[in-house]
């Protein structure tokens, strides 16, 4: 596995395509925690969505950590109930921050050894926009969207919204904060964190724009005062066999 070693300072965010296809040859290195949760979901997508993450994730930091996959010590506990569908920590004595999201065809997995990290991808929505703007922006953001052309609004909130999920990722409060507590920069602006209800310093806080193709976008958000973080988009072709349905940055 040649997987590039991380760099003071960077954060690597891991790309793939889902496939039902490589499902069998994926599912191996699953613990059995993770092959418990597998039958849990309903819908063949979400189970084959599932298994590419946990397989990425593994995959990535093991290859940084020289550890074969299935040996990578992947912890789960949620910090509300403590249940194992928590978001992913690695328990290793080298610092490894990790974060996944999943959004139809797209997978994505961030590592870095910086600080926390909060990684998000979303399908660009396509549904009337007002439900989701009342839930998930500010008014200051919501009056900004308006002033978009219709054609743009949809993409538009669709970055912000990743934004707003990637820092609440990092930070670990997740859906606790409400999305339209948190204000972020306008969607074409370069991203910043310009409001947030509690005790974390925006400065404390980078975030980044990702590009995952055509009809999808994406934010990574890392905790860290090192300056500057750089981001390196990679994809999963490069962790796994040659035909992998490796995602961006490739073009949709």
């Amino acid at each position: 596995m040649n997987a590039p070693s991380l760099k003071a300072g960077e954060c690597h965010v891991w790309w793939a395509r889902p496939q039902d296809r490589r499902i069998e040859s994926l599912i191996g290195v699953l613990d059995a925690v993770e092959l418990q949760r597998v039958p849990t979901y309903r819908r063949d997508e979400d189970r084959i969505r599932f298994v590419t993450a946990c397989w990425l994730l593994r995959t990535a930091a093991g290859a940084q950590l020289g550890v074969a996959p299935e040996e990578v010590p992947v912890e789960r506990g949620c910090d509300g109930c403590g249940k194992p569908h928590g978001r992913p920590r690695i328990l290793s004595p080298d610092p490894l921050h990790v974060s996944v999201s999943h959004s139809g065809e797209r997978v994505a997995v961030a590592l870095t050894a910086t600080g926390p990290v909060g990684v998000d991808v979303e399908v660009v929505p396509d549904a009337p926009l007002r439900e989701l703007v009342r839930c998930a922006l500010s008014p200051a953001e919501s009056a900004a969207l308006e002033t978009l052309p219709e054609e743009e609004r949809h993409a538009a909130f669709a970055r912000l919204w990743t934004r707003k999920e990637a820092v609440l990722k990092a930070t670990g409060h997740g859906l606790r904060i409400a999305p339209n507590k948190v204000e972020v920069s306008e969607a074409w602006e370069h991203p910043e964190l310009i409001a947030w209800p509690l005790e974390i310093p925006p400065a404390a806080l980078q975030l980044r724009t990702l590009f995952p193709g055509d009809g999808y976008t994406g934010a990574v958000a890392i905790i860290t005062d090192h300056l500057p973080i750089t981001v390196v988009e990679r994809n999963a072709a490069e962790l796994g066999p040659a035909d992998f349905p490796a995602a961006a940055p490739l073009a949709a």
